[in-house]
C-alpha cells in the first residue's frame, strides 16, 4: 500500500524563486520520496479514493524527476571550484562564472539545483539566523530572473525586491536615486551574508541599447564590489556582446568580463560516436529507474534509444517533457507502460516536432548503412575463408 503524501508533496502554490521566501521554499524542502511501486493486483484492488491519490502522487513524482547528467556533474564542480576560489580576501578580484547555452537544455534547472545545494551546505555551516535575537535572517543565495528592457535602476529593485526590503514598497523608490538603491542592494546582501547571486535569463541584456550596456557593465562592476559569487545563465551570450573580448568602444567595456568570467556550457546529446550514444543510453536507463509504472519492464526506454533521440533531438528539455507526458498519459488510460504507440500521440514543443522527421530518417539511413557494411563485412570474410 502507498504512503500518503505530504501535503507539501503535493502543494500547488508556487512562490517565485526570485524572493527571499520562494527561494527558500525551494531550497529547504525536503526531497520527494518515490512512491512505492505496485503490482497489478494490487493497483486494481484500491479502492477508488486511495487509487486516486496514489495516482496523484506518482503524477507529481513523474512531473519532477530530476537526473543529473555527466555534463551537469562537470559543471557543479567547476563552480564549486569557483566559490571556494572566490573565499579570498575582500581586496581581490573576484571571479563570476555563466552558463551559456541553447534554449532548453536545462541552464536555470542545473544553476537553481547548485544554488539549492550551496544554500543547504551554509545552513550547515553558519545556522538559520545570523544573530542570537533571530532578527537577521541568513540567506546564502540570492535569485533575480531579469526582464526585457531592464534598467540600472530596475535592476538593483529586483535585488531588493528578493530582500522584501522596504524601497520596493509604494513610492519610495521613485525618490531614491540609483545610487542609494545600489548602496542598499549592497547593504542587503552584506546584512544576510549572501555569498551567491544567481542571475537567470542574461540574453534579455540588449546590448544594442544604452540600458543593456550599462546594466552589463553594472553586473561586472557589483561582481567585483559584492562580497559574492554572480552566476549568471542565458542563451548565446557570446553571440549577444555579453561575454566578449575587444579594445574599443561596446567590445572594450566587456572585455575585463571576458577575464574574469568563466564560462560554462551544456550541449544537446549526440549519437555519432560509441562514448555519446552510451551516455544517452545511460540517461535513459536512469529515466526508467525513476519511473512508477505498473507494468513497465527493464529496457522500456533503451530500446526506444533513437526513437527517442528523433523525436527530442537530443536535447534533454524536450525529452523529459515527452516522457513525463507519456507517464501521466500511461497513468490517466490505465496502460501503465510506455511505448511507442503511446508517445507517437503526444506532441511537444514545435522545435523537436519540426526537426523529428528529418532526424528520423536520416537515423533509419544510418541503420540500413551499417547493415550493408556489416552484409558486405560478412561476404569478404565467407570469400578469405573459402
Amino acid at each position: 500500500m502507498t504512503t500518503p503524501t505530504s501535503e507539501s508533496q503535493l502543494s500547488t502554490r508556487q512562490r517565485s524563486l526570485s524572493t527571499y521566501e520562494g527561494w527558500t521554499d525551494f531550497a529547504e524542502r525536503p526531497a520527494r520520496g518515490r512512491p512505492e511501486p505496485l503490482t497489478r493486483d494490487q493497483l486494481d484492488g484500491m479502492s477508488r479514493q486511495d487509487r486516486a491519490v496514489y495516482d496523484l502522487e506518482r503524477r507529481v513524482w513523474h512531473a519532477n524527476i530530476l537526473l543529473r547528467t555527466r555534463q551537469v556533474e562537470d559543471i557543479e564542480l567547476q563552480l564549486a571550484d569557483i566559490l571556494d576560489s572566490n573565499l579570498q580576501d575582500s581586496d581581490r578580484v573576484k571571479s563570476a562564472a555563466a552558463i551559456d547555452a541553447p534554449p532548453a537544455l536545462g541552464k536555470s534547472t542545473v544553476v537553481n539545483n547548485f544554488g539549492r545545494v550551496f544554500h543547504q551546505q551554509r545552513i550547515a555551516e553558519t545556522g538559520e539566523w545570523l544573530d542570537q535575537d533571530r532578527d537577521v535572517r541568513h540567506l546564502p543565495v540570492c535569485h533575480v530572473t531579469l526582464t526585457g528592457r531592464l534598467t540600472i535602476k530596475g535592476l538593483h529593485m529586483m535585488i531588493l525586491g528578493f530582500y522584501a526590503h522596504p524601497a520596493t514598497a509604494g513610492i519610495l523608490h521613485r525618490s531614491m536615486a540609483g545610487r542609494d538603491l545600489a548602496r542598499a542592494a549592497a547593504e542587503c546582501i552584506e546584512r544576510h551574508d549572501t555569498r551567491l547571486v544567481i542571475v537567470d535569463d542574461l540574453h534579455f541584456l540588449n546590448m544594442r541599447t544604452r540600458d543593456g550596456v550599462e546594466v552589463a557593465n553594472q553586473l561586472k562592476w557589483l561582481a567585483n564590489e559584492y562580497n559574492a559569487t554572480f552566476l549568471f545563465a542565458g542563451v548565446a551570450l557570446r553571440a549577444r556582446g555579453l561575454v566578449g573580448e575587444g579594445h574599443t568602444g561596446q567590445e572594450a567595456a566587456m572585455a575585463q568580463t571576458f577575464r574574469r568570467w568563466t564560462v560554462l556550457g551544456l550541449s544537446p546529446f549526440t549519437l555519432t560516436h560509441k562514448r555519446a550514444r552510451e551516455e544517452w543510453d545511460r540517461l535513459l536507463f536512469g529515466i526508467e529507474q525513476a519511473l512508477v509504472l505498473t507494468d513497465a519492464r527493464p529496457g522500456m526506454l533503451v530500446d526506444l534509444s533513437r526513437y527517442l533521440f528523433a523525436r527530442s533531438t537530443g536535447n534533454i528539455g524536450s525529452l523529459m517533457d515527452l516522457i513525463r507526458r507519456g507517464a501521466s498519459r500511461a497513468i490517466r488510460t490505465g496502460r501503465e507502460v510506455i511505448d511507442r504507440e503511446l508517445l507517437d500521440d503526444i506532441r511537444i514543443d514545435e522545435g523537436a516536432e519540426t526537426e523529428r522527421r528529418e532526424l528520423e530518417a536520416k537515423l533509419e539511413q544510418q541503420v540500413r548503412n551499417q547493415k550493408a557494411r556489416r552484409r558486405r563485412q560478412n561476404k569478404d570474410d565467407e570469400a578469405a575463408a573459402a
